[in-house]
């Protein structure tokens, strides 16, 4: 059992006799009252979301989960297929459990997995990942009216929008939570 002050994004838990994944976490402590947490849950089994308010203090069944680093190897139009480094196992997961399916997967890139009765649950994504760019329009001269921006496609066709002195074939770095430009890649 763990307190509701222990809840963390990606912790997998009971909820109704079934597994959830912990998406989103916020705690709210209003003047009067008592403080809670209010959370987003995504059914492991059906993929359904769930909204659910837990007060201060009370108590969530957290489940045995096991991780593994996993590297990716390909993709095809639904599956994901990883492999294990150290005993070469390899496991292949739908494309719905990784978030922005086949956005951030890189060949030879490794993915920390949790796996819950010897199924995959859920695939953590590095917090920022390094992506090359394909296709960048040029920057137009005086086109800085607002916040100069330009929308690039990236090598896994993901599209971001990125400063204007960003050019075709630099590396970037995005936040795979926001979805959006983070910085230049140290190449």
């Amino acid at each position: 059992m763990a307190a509701t002050s222990e809840l963390y994004r990606g912790m997998i838990i009971e909820f109704n006799g079934e597994p959830h994944i912990l998406i989103e976490k916020e705690f709210r402590a209003m003047g009067k009252g008592s403080a809670f947490n209010r959370v987003k849950l995504k059914s492991i089994k059906t993929g359904k979301f769930v909204n659910q308010v837990y007060k201060s203090g009370e108590k969530v069944e957290e489940l045995e989960v096991s991780t593994r680093n996993m590297q990716f190897l390909y993709a095809d139009s639904e599956n994901a297929y990883f492999m294990n480094p150290e005993t070469f196992d390899q496991v292949t997961v739908s494309l719905d459990l990784i978030p922005g399916g086949t956005d951030y997967l890189q060949p030879d890139a490794k993915y920390v997995m949790s796996f819950y009765n010897d199924e995959v649950i859920y695939v953590q994504l590095p917090g920022k990942i390094a992506l090359k760019i394909i296709e960048a329009p040029d920057a137009v001269r005086g086109d800085t009216a607002n916040n100069a921006t330009k929308e690039v496609t990236v090598e896994t066709g993901l599209k971001v929008k990125v400063p204007l002195f960003i050019k075709n074939g630099e590396k970037i770095l995005i936040n795979t939570e926001t979805n959006e430009y983070y910085s230049k890649a140290n190449e």
